[in-house]
């Protein structure tokens, strides 16, 4: 059975990782983590997942109705679009 901890958010948003959670992962004083939510349930990992990482044919076929879903109500662009903008944002960081 999983372990179920709590803690408060506050005002900005802000939380803490219980310790004993922040020692089964490896966190640390300025260490990123990671949030991922399912549709039912939040993941914390102190490690990226990995972007297209499919566990089960249910979720690749809900990945694919909800990129469809994205393309219908225009919330894609073309690569070569988002490549340029990508290009030039990190140009403006270097200079």
């Amino acid at each position: 059975m999983p372990m179920v901890m709590s803690t408060k958010v506050t005002r900005g948003g802000q939380t803490t990782v219980p310790k004993e959670i922040r020692d089964v992962l490896g966190i640390e004083y300025d260490s990123r983590v990671y949030w991922s939510f399912d549709g039912s349930r939040v993941i914390l990992s102190a490690e990226a997942p990995i972007p297209n990482e499919v566990r089960s044919e249910e979720e690749f076929w809900r990945g694919v109705e909800l990129a469809m879903q994205d393309v219908a109500t225009g919330k894609t662009r073309p690569a070569g679009e988002a490549s340029a903008r990508l290009r030039k944002e990190l140009s403006l960081e270097r200079a």
